[in-house]
């Protein structure tokens, strides 16, 4: 293997880069209480005989609406063999009134399965675009990979003429999955795809709620998922212009893989496009490391699917510098089945939800800040960051979740090296040293450790680094941190999750702010 140093274009006050090695990742004593429940994906370990991954949201007719690509990162030192399962299906586009949303019955047409295989050199990055593979027809397709190499990463990018978005694919299956911030407002469309991977059929119920009403609509009630099959559900037809759609996805029997997709706009008015995995399981804590730019139309939204119970809910607000003044959390109650909208960004909050609490003044135009939603009652729930793009500044819509489980370890794919990363530490007791690894080529890159101070954030722009493209990026830490990386497009770019390893997981505890 070739021995090369990380070319750095700047020099960090606290980051200095040095010559590589193979293994310089520590493996810190967990101190924390180890993750009980289920989470949408996690890096396996070099000992595991096996990974599989599910990347089931996008489409490959030609359309132009998500076009479909596969990311795969082999950061061992073996060759990854991969075997894809294919899964492409035609789903009509759904359009109905109100008046019969309990009448519309998903449709879909299963396209034969395809079957294909690559080989992943070691620590490099390989693309597949599903729309090339040999046979693959249809219009969805969703996509079951299993690999030899069992710390394999994997993500998939769409593109079309809305935009494009990258995410994490999931690597386990459920029987529930949450999302807390879906829409079908004007001007948009969601597309919820679930997929069954196993042989036996899964039943499922889907429960809706938006503009504060619960809806059960009787085909989405015991609908049947067959075995080995997909399918892409629109939204939009069922439950039409609503600001902020949360979605509960039950299995009566069996599991599924559930992942969302939203179009906002045309291809004449583009403004977004976005990918992102559900939550198989509820959490009493959200973090959003990377913050919210106080100048965009933004907010986090807080999905309480529990009927019985509500939960009481702070937005704290934690600011980077160490001696600013205390912002006080904002308090709200989240009713039983509801969901709750809390702006922080913007100008015109009734713009994001006409039920919306509107906090624009709350956070200082500028201030660098990273948020937590706590549960202060215990009572577990969803929550995701929405921002909402009205063409007058470079920020694509986007929606997704924040981070709920901690880890000292966490790897990505970047694709072009110039990622932004937010990594938040939250213990108040004792800081953190974090070190960087890029594979690449066959190549592997090492930083010096850098260190992050008690219940604070660092923010780490990659490009500044000189990262190489196509590069599988690993984070390792000495205490558990939560990381969500930033991803820029022609449109902006957005901040979403970095998949943790599995083997260092645990729930994160954050200290309770105390006022100044």
């Amino acid at each position: 293997m070739k021995v090369t140093r990380w070319p750095a274009l700047i020099v960090f006050a606290a980051l200095f880069f040095g010559a590589v090695i193979i293994d310089g990742s520590t493996d810190p004593e967990p101190t924390e209480e180890i993750l009980q429940r289920s989470i949408s994906s996690v890096v396996g370990e070099d000992s595991d005989l096996v990974s599989i991954w599910f990347c089931i949201s996008g489409t490959v007719g030609g359309a132009d609406i998500a076009d479909h690509q596969i990311i795969l990162g082999n950061k061992s030192i073996n060759v990854a063999e991969v075997a894809l399962t294919i899964t492409p299906v035609l789903a009509p586009q759904l359009s109905a009134s109100d008046s019969d949303e309990n009448r519309l019955t998903p449709e879909i047409v299963q396209i034969e399965t395809v079957l294909a295989s690559i080989e992943v050199p070691p620590m490099s990055v390989h693309t597949v675009d599903l729309a090339d593979v040999p046979k693959v027809a249809g219009e969805f397709a969703a996509v079951m990979l299993e690999s030899n190499v069992g710390n394999l990463v994997v993500e998939h990018h769409v593109t079309g003429a809305t935009g494009e978005s990258q995410s994490n694919c999931q690597t386990d299956a459920a029987d529930e999955w949450y999302f807390a911030s879906g829409t079908t407002r004007d001007g948009s469309r969601e597309i919820i795809s679930i997929f069954n991977p196993f042989a036996d059929s899964a039943v499922i119920d889907m429960t809706f709620v938006a503009d504060g009403r619960v809806r059960r609509p009787d085909a989405f009630s015991g609908l049947v998922i067959p075995p080995r099959s997909l399918l892409p559900i629109d939204i939009t037809g069922a439950v039409t212009l609503a600001d902020v759609l949360s979605t509960s996805i039950k299995a009566r029997n069996g599991r599924v893989v559930a992942e969302r997709l939203m179009m906002f706009g045309d291809e004449f008015s583009p403004n977004g496009l976005n990918i992102e995995t559900g939550t198989p399981s509820l959490a009493p804590i959200w973090v959003f490391p990377g913050g919210i730019d106080g100048s965009a139309l933004s907010a986090i939204q807080i999905y309480n699917p529990s009927e019985i119970e509500e939960a009481n809910v702070d937005i704290e607000i934690y600011s980077d510098f160490a001696y600013s003044s205390f912002i006080e959390p904002v308090s709200l109650t989240v009713s039983p089945a509801s969901t709750e909208t809390v702006v922080l960004g913007g100008e015109e909050p009734i713009t994001v939800s006409r039920a919306a609490f509107a906090l624009t003044s709350r956070i200082p135009l500028g201030a660098p800040h990273w948020l937590v939603v706590r549960s202060i009652n215990g009572l577990p729930v969803a929550s995701e960051r929405f921002v909402l793009s009205d063409g007058s500044f470079p920020q694509t819509t986007s929606s997704g979740f924040g981070i709920d489980v901690a880890a000292t370890s966490h790897t990505f794919i970047s694709k072009g090296g110039d990622e932004q990363i937010a990594i938040a530490h939250p213990s108040n007791d004792r800081l953190t040293q974090v070190k960087l690894f890029a594979y690449s080529d066959g190549q592997v890159y090492e930083s010096f450790p850098f260190e992050i101070s008690a219940v604070s954030r660092k923010v780490i722009d990659l490009e500044q680094f000189g990262i190489p493209s196509n590069s599988v990026i690993q984070i390792d830490s000495s205490e558990a941190v939560l990381v969500e990386r930033h991803i820029g497009s022609d449109q902006g770019g957005y901040w979403t999750r970095v998949t943790p390893h599995a083997s260092s997981v645990m729930e994160p505890r954050i200290p309770i702010q105390e006022g100044g």
